[in-house]
């Protein structure tokens, strides 16, 4: 089964959730921010370890710069976070910054890329399954301190994840390894944008950057084809 890995990981994070919002009352108000700063500085840590192997920075620092431009256009962080906030009711963190912060650590890395395109390509799901038990622990923790947000993050896990595992099921062997690598990187930037946020360095329109990642392959091709 091609989305087995995902099913499995979209499961354990509302498990985790869910249990992570009974228990948040029993965690003290402080804790729950020392959380939140750890899980950033983790987020910091892997972020660099994503960055580091990028393959061509020009293309990454256009799918950037291009991404932004067309996030701000489209006003995607602020419509979503209009929408989202019929839905507020939590004291620490609002429903839809939640659902943001914790699709993205979830979603945006390389044990995600990687893990999609071995379960879509070659039918392995080990890594998924890895990293389905860390994103336990983590949603555990994350709802506790964010609150619902974060349980309803689990339908972004299913909704990415599903859509990078079919995507690499049916042309990942047609996406240079190159690419691959970049878009790694790329998302390693946005894993750093992310920490940033959560240990409240500096506050950033998450969704707003998205977009970089759809316009990286069209400037990688481009690229390629010019030269």
């Amino acid at each position: 089964m091609v989305l087995l890995g995902t099913i499995f990981n979209t499961i354990t994070v509302a498990v985790g959730s869910s249990l992570g919002l009974l228990s948040g009352r029993r965690i003290d108000t402080k804790a729950q921010t020392n959380i939140v700063i750890v899980f950033g500085l983790f987020t910091l840590a892997m972020s660099m370890e994503m960055i580091k192997d990028m393959n061509e920075p020009i293309d990454i620092f256009l799918a950037l710069v291009f991404g932004a431009l067309l996030g701000e256009y489209l006003q995607l962080h602020n419509r979503f976070e209009r929408y989202a906030s019929r839905f507020n009711s939590d004291g620490a963190e609002n429903f839809g910054g939640a659902f943001i912060k914790a699709t993205m650590l979830f979603c945006i890395g390389g044990m995600t890329l990687v893990g999609c395109m071995n379960e879509g390509i070659d039918g392995d799901y080990n890594l998924i399954m890895v990293k389905s038990v860390m994103d336990l622990i983590s949603s555990f923790f994350l709802a506790s301190a964010l609150g619902r947000g974060v349980l309803f993050s689990a339908l972004g896990i299913f909704g990415i994840q599903g859509t990078l595992t079919l995507g690499f099921h049916f042309i990942g062997v047609m996406i240079p390894q190159e690419l691959t690598i970049d878009l790694t990187a790329t998302g390693g930037i946005l894993l750093l944008a992310l920490g940033l946020d959560l240990v409240g360095i500096k506050k950033f329109k998450m969704l707003d950057l998205i977009p970089a990642l759809a316009i990286l392959p069209l400037i990688h091709l481009a690229h390629n084809t010019i030269i």
